[in-house]
Formats: structure tokens, sequence, C-alpha cells
């Protein structure tokens, strides 16, 4: 699975193609190495989903049916199964709640998750198995005609976000893993700058997530 890093929005991306690989690379985004190895054709499924309301596009990935489903009610695009779990190597996924984009990262190293933990991150687990480690690489972006890369979806000049922050370590800090655990907390709409408030579920960015129907 190649990783790839888009320097104006904060998102890293995955993705077994390697013309989708290339193509990114055309267009400013950094070549990183690989994030893991994924089995080719067995295993759990492992869902890609595509925000396109946030500034510079997002990425999500999940074997979680429900989790899945939840985003494409708030408005995400479902992109179809990116690669599948299998093996027994963890794949950590890790959270930022000060982002709007680039939210998530992903890696199969323990000093990296510690390192954004340290940082303020939030550990959210194993999203999945890998069959291999990953292999970084130092950053090799090529020389685009444009060198504000696109998102992988939609390849053209999104705008330039500022680069999300990494903090220190929040205290206790409040997750919903979506709108249907922050409706039966009896905390819905959220709003930007709520305890629990997430990008994520904001499907247009309006500051109010998980409306009440």
């Amino acid at each position: 699975m190649y990783r790839l890093y888009n320097k104006y929005t904060g998102e890293h991306f995955y993705t077994a193609s390697v013309k989708e690989r290339d193509t990114l690379r055309s267009v400013g985004w950094i070549y990183e190495g690989t994030g893991w190895q994924a089995p080719v054709s067995t295993g759990a499924p492992v869902y890609r989903l595509y925000n396109k309301y946030v500034a510079g596009g997002d990425h999500h990935y999940t074997t979680n049916i429900s989790e899945r489903d939840d985003l494409v009610e708030l408005g995400w695009i479902y992109e179809g199964v990116g690669w599948y779990s299998a093996g027994s190597v963890p794949v950590y996924r890790q959270y930022n709640p000060y982002a709007r984009t680039g939210t998530h990262n992903y890696t199969t190293s323990k000093t990296e998750n510690d390192a954004l933990v340290g940082q303020g991150w939030h550990a959210e687990g194993i999203g999945w198995q890998a069959v291999g480690a990953g292999h970084t690489v130092a950053p090799q972006p090529s020389k685009p005609a444009n060198p504000k890369p696109s998102q992988p979806s939609q390849p053209s000049t999104p705008a330039q976000p500022a680069q999300p922050s990494r903090p220190s370590a929040p205290s206790a800090p409040v997750h919903y893993k979506n709108c249907t655990e922050v409706r039966k907390a009896g905390k819905a709409p959220l709003h930007r700058g709520d305890p629990g408030y997430e990008p994520r579920l904001d499907r247009d960015n309006d500051g109010v997530a998980c409306e009440t129907k």
C-alpha cells in the first residue's frame, strides 16, 4: 500500500494503485514509501470514503460497515473497497481532533503511533491487519506544473487550508464514533467547539454536526 502526503491539507493518502500513486506525485503529493503490505484478495474489506465538503477533500478508511454507512448518510462518497485486512501485523489508527482534513493517520509503526499520541492525537486502536509492515522513504516530491496538489478523487487545484496542528496532550477528550452515538448520548446537535465535535461528523462543514432530523 503506497503512502503519500499532501503538505497543504495535512492528509495522508493510501492506495494500491501505481497509476493513482504516480498521478498524485505528478501534481505535488509527497511519496513516503509503503504504509503496509495488504493481502491481495482475501480477508475483511477495508472501505474507502471521500469527503468533498472540506477544503482540499479528505479520505477515510474503515472495516466497520456501520461507520461506513453513517458517513455515507452524512454525505461522504463511498469509493468502494480500497484493500483487504488480514495477517498478523497491526495497522494502528490515530485521530487528530483539531484538524479539518487529514484527521486520521494509519501506520504499522508503534513508534509513529506513540509519537503522535504524545503530541495530542487520540489513539483509536487497530484499524485493520496487514501481512507485512510498511517501509517509509525520504520525501521524494516530483516537480508539478502547479505546486498546490489536488485531492485524489478530483485532481484539480484545491484551496490551500492551514496546516493542521499537532497539539500537546488535551485533557479528557470526548470522542463519538458516529452520529448514532451522539444521538444516544443526547448531545445532538454538536456545534464547533463542543466536546465531541469532529469535522467528519459535519457533512457541510457549517459548524453544526449530527443535526436532528
